[in-house]
């Protein structure tokens, strides 16, 4: 025989709870509907609405609103390009007036 004879059922120790015992949790929130139509419509449902008319009340004629933001777009790109332009004309020159100064300092020896 292996071990202490077994006469009676095994009891596991009782220990009160703790005062240190955490509140039990809160009930998990409701988890969102994920089924493959749901999904499906999920990029459909949230599409922007269509600009205000503008003007009067009288024209209720829609402007084109992704004409007007390639428009804008467009101005801003030709601002930033004629700045970068000017600023590698401003580099360029000054380069070229270090090389002279460069070269005549080089001349004077």
């Amino acid at each position: 025989m292996y071990g202490a004879p077994v006469t009676q059922a095994m009891e596991l120790p009782y220990s009160p709870p703790s005062q240190f015992s955490q509140a039990p949790l809160p009930e998990m929130a409701e988890i969102k509907d994920a089924s493959t139509g749901t999904l499906r419509l999920e990029g459909t449902l949230a599409k922007r609405l269509p600009n205000m008319p503008s003007g009067d009340l009288n024209d209720l004629s829609f402007t084109n609103s992704k004409q007007v933001e390639a428009a804008e777009l467009m101005n801003d790109m030709r601002y930033v390009y004629d700045i970068s332009r000017k600023q590698a004309a401003r580099s360029k020159a000054i380069s070229k007036a270090k090389g002279r100064q460069t070269q005549r300092a080089a001349e004077r020896r």
